[in-house]
C-alpha cells in the first residue's frame, strides 16, 4: 500500500530522498549507476534538493521506486473546517 509523504521544504524532500534510497538497501554510487550521475553528485542531490532541476529529483525517485505527485490542496478540502480531521493534509 503506498506511502504519501506531504512535503513543503526542499529540507523534509532531503531527508525523504536519503530515507527512500535506504530503505531500498541502495548506496549513493548505486543509485548513481541508475541515474547516471557520479557518487559524489548524489552527496550534492541528497544535501540539497532545491538546487537541483526538477528533472533529475523526478528521475532519481523513479530510480527508487517512488514517484512524484502534484495534489490540488483546496480539492480536497473539506468544505467546513470544524469536520476536518486534525493533522490531515
Amino acid at each position: 500500500h503506498p506511502m504519501d509523504y506531504p512535503l513543503k521544504t526542499t529540507e523534509q524532500l532531503r531527508e525523504q530522498l536519503r530515507s527512500l534510497r535506504k530503505e531500498r538497501g541502495m548506496t549513493q554510487a548505486q543509485l548513481g549507476v541508475l541515474i547516471g550521475v557520479t557518487q559524489a553528485r548524489v552527496v550534492e542531490i541528497e544535501a540539497n534538493p532545491g538546487s537541483v532541476s526538477l528533472q533529475q529529483i523526478m528521475q532519481v525517485l523513479h530510480a527508487l521506486g517512488a514517484g512524484f505527485v502534484v495534489r490540488d490542496a483546496k480539492a480536497g478540502a473539506a468544505p467546513d473546517a470544524s469536520k476536518a480531521k486534525k493533522g490531515s493534509w
